[in-house]
């Protein structure tokens, strides 16, 4: 029988442990560099399904900045991140959002939902500042 070798870098905490694995007919028979439990836990994920959070920005208006930085309020199945990625280009926010926010619930049918990471207010831009002393003026 064959012995499948895989290699690993954990990345549940900072260590990064290399772990090396071997598998026989898709069952692990040797495990070895992991400095922890939580890394033979990761590499095990892994093997059954690559899991990740998703971390990127969507555009909002009316805010300071652009764009908002969002996560998946859990780990999803890597094949899905650019499915993901794709719902998330149709998403144009307005100010204001408030951290952990529902951006997104569901995204791609995962169970996990996008939430906002921080607060973002609304704020007047300098060329709206414009307009609403014209406005205030003619009022």
């Amino acid at each position: 029988m064959d012995v499948e070798k895989k290699h690993f870098t954990c990345v549940i905490c900072p260590i990064g442990c290399e772990i090396d694995v071997e598998l026989q007919n898709g069952n692990v028979v040797s495990m070895e560099g992991n400095k922890c439990e939580k890394g033979k836990e990761f590499v095990l994920q892994e093997l059954e399904e690559a899991m990740r959070i998703l971390t990127t920005t969507v555009p909002i208006k009316g805010a300071k900045w652009a764009m908002l930085p969002v996560r998946t309020d859990k780990p999803i199945p890597k094949r899905l991140l650019s499915k993901v990625i794709e719902q998330l280009a149709d998403i144009e926010l307005q100010a204001p959002v408030k951290m952990y926010h529902v951006i997104v619930k569901d995204v791609a049918g995962t169970d996990a939902n996008v939430v906002a990471t921080r607060n973002m207010k609304k704020v007047n831009h300098p060329k709206d500042a414009k307009k609403d002393l014209i406005s205030r003026k003619e009022g």
